[in-house]
């Protein structure tokens, strides 16, 4: 697992990143509230991008290489989920029965 996850690139991990958060931020605006989706659109794509890079890590690697990246994946990785999962929150609010 730990291979796969090194693999990664940039773009295939933001890939996955967006498909990921976008998918839980869509289960989330039908599960929580209304008020906490836009904040569902910052939380989650951070979360999942951080715990994406930092798994490899918590599988056994060396941290001392990964934290000198850390910046440079997790801010692209974040950008990539966060854009399609705010179009999620759009999406969701603007099909909402009024």
């Amino acid at each position: 697992m730990r291979e796969l996850i090194e693999s990664l690139s940039l773009g295939t991990g933001a890939l996955l990143i967006a498909i990921a958060s976008s998918g839980i931020v869509w289960l989330l605006c039908f599960v929580c509230p209304v008020a906490l989706r836009k904040l569902w659109v910052v939380v989650v794509p951070l979360v999942v991008a951080y715990c994406l890079y930092w798994s490899p890590v918590w599988l056994g690697a060396d941290p001392s290489e990964y934290s000198a990246w850390a910046f440079a994946f997790i801010v692209p990785w974040f950008l990539a989920g966060a854009v399609p999962s705010a179009g999620i929150v759009w999406i969701v609010q603007k099909r909402r029965p009024k």
